[in-house]
């Protein structure tokens, strides 16, 4: 951060590793940390080290590895096995508990490292430990454009519940009292990833969002209702379970007699999808209610992992008494990062109060020149032009008219898990095989998935019954009946879509290419989705977007002020057409 409180930099440690969620690996790389301080901070500046997590967090989870040597040291490896099964929380889709405070003991012991242990780092060196949830909230609220807000932080679990609920007013953050206490037993994130897994996909590899892409395919199922109503239950402005230990094995059991089976197609499961939305969506809504109702604010902050699921943000105005919603571009844990450091800041700095405007999500590396220089130079396909910024525009708009998927690499990274025009994919929504295409031949991901419409924010009522502003796609609204024909490849199936309100304020290359393909096509979105194939994270290097340029199905590859375009009879359409022409012929 700046001496004035400005972020100067963010980014997953996933995206430079591209190893998808990065799991225990190092949070600060004692390799990379130098160059990073090195180009963004002051030589003589004093470097604070906020750690998302606070000691009592890491008192409890040593407390917990030790049971677990204590109880092998006791019993013997495959006895213990068995205790722990009973004595620890179970944790079922998620690896055994002791593993899984072992991977976070290790993740939290190693941040700072590789300030304090790099010798190419002169600066001053403090650490400073916040409590999870704070720093979520402290990322959320201090993002937002409000002066006041209620913030409800819901996740899987924190320190010592799966809820955090704050008043936020003029840069000061109050908590309302512990939410819940027993992370697992209460947790609407645990509540998913059980969802998840009963629909046959890994909530350890964040595959959360196919559920919300599978559940508009499928119908409420009353006996998986039933069951999963059970899980737990809203008591004011607490999450508490509603069975006992005993009851939630036995209805996990009737649980995993419905789960998809091994080999079947995921709209098999689309049934349990849609149901767990479903009830996942009724305890956010009386929650959520019942917060408004303390009197807090009618703004409401959302973060935490549970406010990625965008099906259900959108209904959160039409459902509760909030009047305005504000959920950052990085809710999930990568944002407490900046957290942590808004909070380190604002210690630092009390008499001064969080800027109030939404921050930008363009925050992460940007396209190295030598690199972007050396692709120039040593390809020597006739078919890479450089020109610039305004060709680029005019070129590239162009080319989604004319249907081709172009890859589309722009300054910044985005800050979060969703690619907001600098890092993406784009395609023509008016096509009806768009989608089928992108999925088939460049995500190679399953069918159902939808995709993105970044719409230039002014044309937003005409497109959106009840349309709202949402800069970092973190909500779905429903499309006008009239609109829908005209852009059936970001229509999804229950006639939402996880839009993009794009401004020429915060995204203004990105603003100017749609502009652009209004002008061309009288339609005033384009088809969005991120930079990447299933499994991998979002491109970080020139070299991981030509890479995926000539091993995928794009048509162009557009990098700065770069435009490379694959000859046709390498694309899939282009040797089909090919082999048609030559059938025709002989």
């Amino acid at each position: 951060m700046s001496p004035k409180g400005e972020v100067l930099f963010a980014e997953a440690i996933e995206r430079p590793l591209q190893d998808k969620r990065a799991l225990n690996c190092p949070p600060d790389g004692l390799l990379r940390m130098p160059d990073l301080i090195a180009k963004y901070c002051d030589p003589d500046a004093e470097l604070v080290a906020g750690i998302t997590f606070s000691d009592r967090h890491s008192k409890v989870q040593e407390a917990a590895a030790l049971i677990g040597v204590g109880l092998r040291a006791v019993a013997g490896s495959e006895m213990a096995s068995r205790l722990e099964d009973g004595y620890l929380p179970d944790t079922w889709p998620y690896p055994k508990m002791n593993a899984v405070l072992t991977y976070m003991r290790n993740s939290v012991s190693a941040a700072g490292l590789g300030l304090l242990g790099s010798r190419m780092i002169r600066n001053s060196v403090r650490i400073r430990r916040y409590e999870h949830h704070l720093t979520h909230a402290a990322y959320g609220c201090y993002s937002s454009p409000f002066e006041h807000a209620a913030c409800a932080v819901i996740d899987g679990w924190g320190e010592t519940g799966s809820v955090g609920l704050y008043a936020y007013k003029n840069g000061a953050l109050e908590e309302l009292g512990p939410s819940s206490k027993i992370a697992g037993r209460s947790s609407l994130g645990y509540f998913y990833a059980i969802v998840t897994a009963l629909c046959g996909f890994d909530p350890m590899q964040g595959e959360e969002w196919k559920v919300m892409g599978l559940a508009p395919y499928g119908h409420v199922d009353k006996e998986v209702y039933g069951l999963l109503k059970r899980f737990c239950k809203v008591d004011g402005i607490r999450l508490k379970p509603s069975a006992s230990a005993r009851e939630r094995r036995q209805i996990r059991e009737a649980l995993l007699r419905r789960q998809r089976k091994p080999g079947t197609k995921p709209i098999e499961a689309a049934n349990l999808a849609r149901t767990g939305q479903q009830v996942f969506s009724e305890i956010m809504r009386e929650l959520l209610q019942n917060l408004h109702g303390q009197g807090i604010s009618h703004n409401l902050v959302l973060t935490g992992g549970c406010a990625l699921n965008s099906s259900y943000n959108g209904r959160i105005l039409e459902e509760t008494s909030f009047e305005r919603l504000h959920v950052p571009s990085a809710p999930g844990d990568d944002g407490n990062s900046v957290g942590a450091a808004l909070l380190a800041y604002y210690e630092d700095h009390p008499p001064q109060k969080a800027p109030k405007k939404v921050l930008s999500p363009y925050l992460g590396t940007d396209i190295s020149t030598e690199t972007r220089e050396h692709l120039i130079r040593f390809n020597s396909s006739q078919r890479l032009t450089h020109t610039s910024g305004d060709e680029v525009i005019r070129r590239t708009a162009k080319l989604l008219a004319q249907g081709k998927i172009v890859g589309w690499m722009q300054g910044r990274a985005e800050f979060g898990p969703r690619a907001l025009g600098n890092r993406s994919i784009l395609a023509d929504p008016r096509s009806p095989t768009m989608k089928d295409e992108i999925n088939g031949r460049v995500k190679f991901r399953e069918e159902f998935r939808p995709f993105a419409p970044s719409i230039l924010h002014e044309f937003g009522p005409e497109y959106f019954e009840d349309y709202q502003m949402t800069p970092y796609m973190e909500r779905t609204l429903v499309f006008r009946n009239e609109v829908r024909a005209k852009i059936p490849a970001v229509v999804h199936e229950d006639g939402t879509g996880r839009l993009q309100s794009v401004t020429e304020e915060l995204a203004p290359m990105y603003y100017r290419l749609i502009r652009a393909f209004y002008e061309l096509t009288g339609i005033p979105i384009v088809l969005n989705t991120s930079f990447n194939i299933m499994g991998k994270p979002i491109i970080h290097s020139v070299q991981d977007a030509v890479g995926m340029f000539y091993t995928t199905g794009l048509d162009a590859l557009v990098i700065d002020d770069v435009v490379i375009l694959k000859d046709e009879v390498r694309t899939g359409r282009g040797v089909a057409d090919a082999l048609q022409a030559s059938a025709v012929g002989g």
